[in-house]
């Protein structure tokens, strides 16, 4: 069923990557006719670990307002998530940054109580950002003003201890389109931990690089 719902495009095409269709839902509003069908999978105990994981994935993404309340949860159980490991690149895990692009994707069809359940499911993914790797997606998801006290309190609990200082530094630069005032001593308490040039390059936009 999850070939025929998320790797075939309107034309009847095949795809290896179900983004093309996930992502295809803002120019082809018609995939959302599939929620249902998804909602089944995601439902259906017996089904594939990943076939039902590509579930939360498009109806987050196409913003089906019941998954965000179990996304809130995955975000509480964290590396004991059913869904921990399901992707990784260069060997760090990739799925809560799946999720979290995801869920970011979703704002293009929510409103009212769908809108408020996505910005409750970012808000607990950035609250597990000191310790769970989310890459960039969750620093573009989060980029909204309505997330400044969240990144803010964030980094003020974990500049000095989080073992993911660069994810830090994107969220403190999506802090500073909207707080410069917060965001500036965030970036250098995140700078005296690590002067690195990586890190350095991250919050270029925060406190110049020199």
């Amino acid at each position: 069923m999850i070939r025929e719902l998320l790797f075939k495009d309107v034309d009847g095409a095949y795809h290896a990557d179900p983004h093309v269709v996930i992502d295809g839902a803002v120019a082809h509003p018609g995939y959302r006719d599939r929620i249902p069908a998804l909602r089944a999978v995601l439902e259906d105990a017996g089904a594939e670990r990943y076939h039902r994981f590509l579930a939360v994935v498009a109806l987050a993404a196409w913003g089906h307002g019941p998954v965000y309340g179990l996304i809130t949860g995955l975000a509480g159980l964290g590396e004991g998530s059913p869904w921990f490991g399901m992707l990784a690149e260069d060997g760090r895990d990739t799925t809560f940054a799946t999720v979290a692009g995801a869920v970011g994707e979703g704002r293009a069809f929510t409103e009212g109580e769908d809108e408020r359940a996505r910005v409750a499911a970012l808000r607990a993914l950035l609250d597990r950002a000191d310790v769970l790797a989310f890459g960039w997606e969750l620093a573009h998801a989060v980029a909204g003003p309505e997330f400044a006290d969240d990144i803010a309190v964030l980094v003020d609990r974990a500049a000095e201890t989080s073992p993911l200082p660069l994810q830090l530094a994107d969220l403190v630069t999506a802090l500073a389109r909207h707080d410069r005032e917060r965001a500036v001593p965030l970036a250098r308490r995140l700078l005296r931990r690590d002067s690195g040039r990586s890190l350095r390059i991250h919050l270029a936009t925060v406190v110049p690089y020199a």
